[in-house]
């Protein structure tokens, strides 16, 4: 029996397995030839995307019931290493356990970049996993509670699309706990809020600051946290008990078992257009783990005399590229695990493409923006952008429910007669 291993079950490892469970099924009738394995240190699939919003159940979907559903082994473990030449995957939490594959897809996600600043882990918040998001509702209920000055003032450190979002929601949040007024500040060491989203969102953005009254500190980062300040760069001391950090994030390390990660995308790795992992048999990568093209080639003189492989990896600063984002994430995830099982098969898979798309900035009580296009053109803003974000994060990104028939399952995450015709 052959082994298709899945590595990390967020996004884009849950939609890899729901894909390639399909198309084990559809691919031959003799479907119990290939053995399918998501390995995960969590339980559940997060959705991070709302986190920002804080915690609660409806944060986090039970991986096994689901996966129970579509005739796939769940196993919860953390991956200590991966060994590509003897297709083995060691768990760091089990006593030389591993597990061998004939076939791997890398999903193991990325996480908040590490600040090497004094004070950061003693002292620092964030809202990247689920526990630290835990964590920053207990300290929200905490501050509101005590007298302390520097209880009142909150600062969150990134003015990013994560950053805008914890920072506008916060507001929200604590108007539900107290009728207490606390500032909020948010530091950027870009000289603009929203900088990375670039300039047709940037009017919404500064109205929606304006709206929640949120202070700016931009052109500064930080140089030294304790219990009851942080030190910027410039020198400015504030008072606070609640640094929050979303500085960025980067790709989980277990990228350097396939090669050199690119530093300048932010540790990922480059794949060819139908997800695998140049160098590598039978390796394919999906999620924040990896980047590829988002859009096909267009032909030209010079392409033309490129092997599929150069094509594929030559960066090209014109092409879109995939994202730190759920929505490339799950796209990924379903192409890799429909050409896994593929590949397995020894039949021709298919390029990844997801041509459109589009974000939803939740920026609190101001409402949403819902842009489209690479330059992030406005679509719907305030409360219709608001109603778009509830959909998307309420819906759109969920997986379908364990109660779901097998077939049902399957037919989420198909591909229709148009995308398998090439």
């Amino acid at each position: 029996m052959k082994q298709l291993v899945i590595l990390g079950g967020g996004f884009a490892g849950l939609w890899a397995a729901m894909s390639a469970a399909g198309e084990r099924v559809d691919a031959d009738a003799d479907a119990g030839k290939i053995d399918i394995t998501l390995i995960s240190k969590d339980a559940h699939l997060v959705i991070r995307p709302r986190l920002y919003e804080g915690g609660g159940e409806d944060k986090r979907v039970p991986l096994k019931p689901l996966l129970d559903k579509i005739g796939v082994r769940f196993i919860q473990a953390t991956i200590g290493s991966i060994d590509p030449q003897d297709k083995s995957v060691f768990f760091s939490d089990h006593t030389h356990a591993k597990i061998s594959y004939d076939a791997v897809i890398l999903a193991t996600g990325s996480y908040l970049k590490q600040l090497n600043i004094t004070g950061v882990k003693q002292y620092g918040f964030s809202a990247d996993t689920y526990e630290e998001t835990e964590k920053l509702d207990q300290q929200l209920t905490r501050i509101v509670a005590v007298q302390e000055e520097s209880a009142k003032t909150l600062v969150v450190i990134g003015a990013g699309f994560t950053g805008l979002e914890l920072a506008t929601e916060l507001r929200s949040r604590l108007k539900k706990k107290s009728d207490k007024t606390c500032r909020i500040i948010l530091v950027d060491k870009e000289e603009i809020a929203g900088a990375e989203l670039g300039v047709n969102p940037k009017p919404y953005i500064d109205e929606a600051l304006r709206l929640h009254n949120i202070e700016l500190r931009l052109g500064t980062s930080v140089k030294e946290l304790t219990e009851n300040s942080v030190t910027l760069t410039d020198g400015e001391v504030i008072a606070t008990q609640t640094v929050v950090f979303a500085n960025g994030i980067e790709a989980n390390k277990l990228t350097s078992s396939f090669g050199k990660p690119d530093a300048g995308a932010q540790g990922r790795l480059a794949v060819a257009q139908d997800l695998s992992i140049p160098g590598y048999d039978n390796a394919f990568g999906a999620g924040d783990v990896v980047w590829a093209y988002t859009e096909p080639l267009v032909p030209s003189d010079d392409s033309e005399l490129m092997t599929s492989s150069e094509k594929s990896l030559a960066y090209n600063s014109d092409r879109p590229r995939t994202l730190f984002s759920c929505q490339h994430a799950i796209q990924l995830g379903r192409f890799a695990g429909y050409n896994a099982i593929k590949k397995l098969r020894g039949q021709p898979g298919k390029d990844y493409e997801q041509t459109f798309y589009a974000t939803c900035l939740d920026l609190g009580d101001w409402g949403a923006l819902f842009t489209t296009g690479w330059d992030r053109v406005a679509d719907k803003t305030g409360v219709e952008g608001k109603e778009m974000k509830k959909m998307i994060n309420t819906q759109w990104i969920y997986p379908p429910s364990s109660e779901s028939s097998a077939e049902e399952i399957y037919a989420f995450v198909a591909f229709d007669e148009e995308e398998t015709a090439a």
